[in-house]
């Protein structure tokens, strides 16, 4: 079997665009790589770059579709890119080919000048991320997050979700929430028992006015007459869940049972820290998860969200084609780290081995548990194997 990438990202600039090497690196920094801390947790998707002539070819080299599941292809369109026929024929070839391709291969086109939106008639029917209208598109683009590269990592990561999703726009969305594709959905968890109340507000209102992201807040988005319970439920069963963590979210069963629910049925999840005094009682089950300080950085809060939603469809396929490669069977897989709380969903499920000593392997994302975490693991049944696509290669070398 051919291992294929469930997705990869190709960036494609003019090689006269100087500026474009510093939108690039940045960008595979955040879906690749950061290679300033190469030990940390990212999301992985390969990210390719197209900038110089291939061979004595006037255009980059050409994209190997096969290679993998999805492919998003960011086109950075500047004078440079505009005014050379070669390049306009190369992206026109790429959007021809992206139009048959039953919405695996997307076209995103950044107008990083004014003339980018009519120098092609078959890219102008394309929605282009406005890069031109952003403050600050003119300095020097360092790996410093400046207004345009914040604006390009979040609608990016947003559309990308949308492709593996295969979620449709949102101006074509129903409005029922029940019936709508889930991880595109924020559930804001909060108290209304403190003044995180205000602040989760705020965020609501930022989101519905500053973005295509839908939301569920409170009883107001709930159908008249039914069951607000289940109406709850269901809601976090389909969204990414943001929790304000805030001085009194932890004494309030409503917020305990939202995470429960979030967790429980694998959602991605992101801790929103709000705390001001402090808490009489942390709720242990929040850990395991991404967080982030709440000081007025709405759009980092978003883009994380997102970026989770992203990491769990991404994770989960990319986890599912290693262990076909090398023909294991896996008991599960998760798209997160395991803990404790994992053991009650794995329980639940039944396996199919052949004797009660068989070991049942769980699957996770890389890095790997240290050796006090895995071993917490094993108390709880050694029948179990957690691995990692890094430490596959020693469970087959003991086959």
């Amino acid at each position: 079997m051919n291992f294929k990438s469930p997705l990869s990202i190709y960036i494609i600039w003019h090689p006269s665009f100087k500026e474009g090497q510093g939108i690039a690196d940045y960008l595979y920094s955040f879906f690749c790589r950061d290679s300033d801390k190469p030990l940390n947790r990212t999301i992985g998707i390969p990210v390719y770059f197209r900038k110089v002539n291939y061979l004595d070819q006037e255009f980059p080299k050409k994209i190997d579709y096969n290679e993998s599941i999805y492919n998003a292809i960011i086109p950075l369109i500047d004078d440079y890119f505009v005014n050379d026929k070669n390049y306009k024929n190369y992206i026109e070839e790429i959007l021809s080919y992206s139009l048959g391709s039953s919405e695996k291969t997307k076209v995103y086109p950044v107008a990083i000048s004014k003339s980018a939106y009519g120098f092609s008639k078959p890219l102008s029917q394309i929605n282009f991320l406005r890069a031109d209208k952003i403050e600050e598109k003119s300095e020097c683009l360092t790996r410093n997050e400046n207004s345009l590269l914040r604006y390009l990592r979040l609608n990016i990561t947003h559309e990308l979700c949308r492709l593996m999703l295969n979620l449709k726009k949102a101006v074509d969305e129903q409005e029922s929430f029940e019936n709508l594709p889930p991880p595109i959905k924020l559930f804001i968890s909060h108290s209304k028992h403190d003044d995180s109340k205000y602040e989760a507000l705020k965020f609501r209102d930022y989101i519905n006015s500053e973005t295509q992201l839908k939301t569920f807040f409170d009883a107001n988005d709930i159908s008249f007459g039914s069951n607000f319970g289940d109406e709850i439920i269901r809601a976090v069963e389909n969204s990414a869940l943001v929790a304000f963590q805030s001085d009194s979210y932890s004494d309030r069963e409503w917020c305990r049972n939202e995470v429960l629910t979030a967790k429980k049925h694998g959602r991605p999840v992101v801790i929103v820290n709000a705390i001001q005094n402090g808490e009489k009682r942390t709720f242990p089950y929040m850990g395991n998860y991404p967080s982030i300080r709440l000081k007025d950085n709405f759009e980092d809060i978003i883009c994380l969200a997102l970026e989770q939603v992203l990491y769990n469809k991404y994770t989960g396929m990319l986890l599912n084609e290693i262990t076909t490669l090398y023909g294991l069977r896996a008991s599960s897989i998760l798209s997160t780290t395991p803990e404790l709380f994992s053991f009650l969903q794995l329980k639940d499920r039944e396996f199919e081995a052949k004797n009660d000593s068989e070991l049942k392997l769980i699957v996770y994302p890389d890095p790997p548990l240290g050796t006090e975490e895995t071993e917490l693991l094993l108390n709880m049944d050694k029948t179990y194997r957690f691995i990692t696509p890094t430490t596959i290669p020693s469970l087959i070398l003991k086959r």
